[in-house]
């Protein structure tokens, strides 16, 4: 006798669409944002549920940590790069969704690792 709840419904896969080109530009590091996201979608799936170890907290804080600091580099590197092409500063506030940009915004300094990563710069 299990006590595991019955599916009646097969679990989905999580499906994330590349093109070839896309999936050839980036190379490794699709396949390691891609666990890095599915480790956070687990942490979350087990907040939800209150079944969360504290190892298990620890893996979800470093995958979203990591992910985030990922995140961040990509918004950094599209900003400048859309300053550098010549946005305007009220199109960057919309796409931020803010009512104007910052004052201190990632195109008045030197990138940060995380956005020399996200540009291949590095």
């Amino acid at each position: 006798m299990t006590t595991e709840p019955a599916h009646t419904d097969p679990v989905p896969d999580l499906t994330i669409a590349l093109s070839a080109a896309d999936a050839q530009a980036l190379g490794e590091d699709a396949r390691q944002l891609a666990e890095r996201f599915g480790a956070v979608l687990h942490g979350l799936a087990q907040l939800r549920a209150s079944g969360t170890s504290i190892d298990d907290l620890e893996t979800t804080i470093a995958a979203s940590t990591d992910l985030l600091g990922r995140l961040e580099g990509i918004q950094k590197a599209a900003i400048r790069q859309h300053v550098a092409e010549g946005g305007s500063y009220d199109e960057l506030a919309k796409a931020m969704d803010v009512k104007r940009v910052p004052p201190r915004h990632p195109a008045e300094h030197d990138p940060s690792p995380m956005e020399q990563w996200a540009t291949n710069s590095n």
